[in-house]
């Protein structure tokens, strides 16, 4: 055997040398690792790698999905994108839409899509709109187009007059709630009212508000209509609207607990009637919240049933953004002699621009730290309503909202 010594230059420069090698070869490895997690790997299951690579769901969307449904050779999911890329839905409109109705894989893109998507489109719903209103509300496409759909959008065009009007109304997800049950509930509902003398604009405005009632069982809708009828209501009137979708919107127990709260404050049923009559809409806040603003009123200004009653809106107002720091204000003003305390409702009623035209800028002359001291109030008021410990420190003056 041979034996030799290397030098020490030699020796440093061989263990540089390996010291790289290592690193370098060591960060390769890394990278190589760290691109196979980021790949989807195959699961063996061929629906849920279809949903992962194709649809571009997330591996839990893809295994919840794969719950509904099972892909079969029989099937056409490839054709059925096909449709949608046609009709110009994008990545994020496929991968939203089919993680919710994976069904829709399943459906026959020739028969069963295409002409929903054809008959939408020659009535005002189409391109972007159209695949934001499927985005949004995607169980349409599992609905009839004989029996529901061609029957609601044809009933709605005659009825606004255009199809202008239905894309307006489709704007928002809950609207699209018509055309889903519109056979069944929706057109027997609107002849109810109508036989109960309800006009076709005020039908219209309850299409508007909360289609969702036209969607309930024709009976649980009779029997609204008609308790709306004993609140006093006018069917004519456009308030009969507005108590319909109040009493629509909570249970029995709900409106008898919210009617004992404001005999607590002791309002009679009388007195509860009239401010019902006149704002309906009070009633949708919530129990704790319509406490509270009843506590305020009370408390912070003395003010009687007849005070509230008068200015009932204000109960659906929130505490922190609005009532609280414009009080502070009014009775900051109230003690200079500025304003009168029969000022309050209105100043307290006002919309934003308003009041801080007419009870703080007004004032600037004569109190500099007005406008300093309302964002201070707002900021305060937010803050002690809060459970959350850091939410003070977050809150910046300048982006204070009402």
């Amino acid at each position: 055997m041979t034996n030799f010594l290397l030098k020490p230059s030699l020796l440093r420069l061989f263990a540089q040398d390996l010291r790289d090698f290592t690193h370098n070869n060591t960060t390769i490895g890394l990278k190589f690792l760290s691109s196979l997690s980021q790949t989807p790997q195959s699961t063996n299951d061929p629906t849920v790698d279809y949903l992962i690579h194709t649809i571009g769901l997330s591996k839990a969307s893809a295994l919840a999905a794969a719950k509904q449904i099972r892909l079969k050779p029989t099937a056409h999911p490839d054709s059925v994108l096909a449709l949608f890329n046609a009709y110009g839905f994008t990545p994020s409109h496929i991968a939203s839409i089919f993680s919710r109705r994976p069904s829709l894989l399943l459906a026959n893109p020739d028969t069963t899509l295409k002409p929903k998507f054809e008959f939408l489109s020659r009535n005002g719903i189409s391109g972007n709109f159209l695949a934001d209103v499927i985005d949004r509300d995607p169980l349409i496409l599992c609905r009839s187009l004989d029996k529901q759909i061609v029957p609601c959008i044809d009933f709605l065009i005659n009825f606004f007059g255009s199809t202008d009007c239905i894309v307006s109304l489709f704007s928002t997800a809950h609207r699209t709630r018509v055309l889903h049950t519109f056979s069944e509930f929706v057109a027997p509902n609107i002849e109810v009212l109508r036989a109960n003398g309800v006009l076709d604009s005020n039908i219209a405005k309850l299409l508007w508000m909360r289609p969702i009632a036209l969607s309930r069982d024709v009976e649980w809708f009779t029997d609204i209509v008609e308790k709306t009828r004993e609140r006093g209501f006018n069917p004519s009137s456009l308030m009969f609207i507005h108590g319909l979708c109040t009493l629509s919107s909570m249970s029995k127990d709900k409106w008898l607990s919210k009617l004992h709260l404001f005999r607590s404050f002791g309002w009679s049923d009388e007195q509860f009637q009239s401010m019902f009559l006149k704002k309906p809409f009070v009633m949708n806040s919530s129990e704790e919240h319509l406490k509270r603003a009843l506590d305020f009123f009370v408390i912070k200004w003395d003010w009687t049933w007849e005070d509230i009653s008068k200015y009932s809106l204000l109960l659906n107002f929130s505490l922190e953004k609005r009532l609280i720091p414009r009080s502070s204000i009014l009775q900051h003003l109230i003690s200079k002699g500025f304003i009168k305390r029969k000022s309050v409702g209105s100043a307290l009623n006002s919309p934003e621009h308003k009041f801080l035209e007419k009870f703080v800028m007004k004032y600037l002359s004569e109190d500099p730290n007005l406008l300093e001291m309302y964002q201070e109030k707002k900021k305060m008021a937010l803050c002690e309503r809060s459970e959350a410990v850091g939410l003070c420190a977050k809150l910046d003056l300048r982006t204070v909202i009402c």
